[in-house]
């Protein structure tokens, strides 16, 4: 079976896996130490509409996502 997941959508199925953990992150009420969300609300943004997952935080989970699902053979 080939795979479903092509290089063009792989970006938008690794981010709703990474929306997944943020819903739940959400649901659970935590919260992240990120340096990068604080500097949006310093400069103004409303926390409620920020991303929990943002980021080099995004960055770096969006690239041990690709980096596992590529080696479980789930990527191209």
């Amino acid at each position: 079976m080939a795979n479903m997941i092509t290089p063009e959508n792989q970006p938008e199925f690794i981010g709703q896996i990474i929306d997944i953990f943020e819903d739940f992150l959400t649901e659970k009420g935590v919260t992240l130490n990120n340096p990068e969300i604080q500097e949006a609300i310093d400069e103004g943004e409303d926390p409620k509409d920020l991303a929990i997952i943002s980021g080099s935080d995004y960055s770096s989970l969006q690239d041990s996502l690709t980096a596992m699902l590529t080696e479980w053979h789930v990527l191209p």
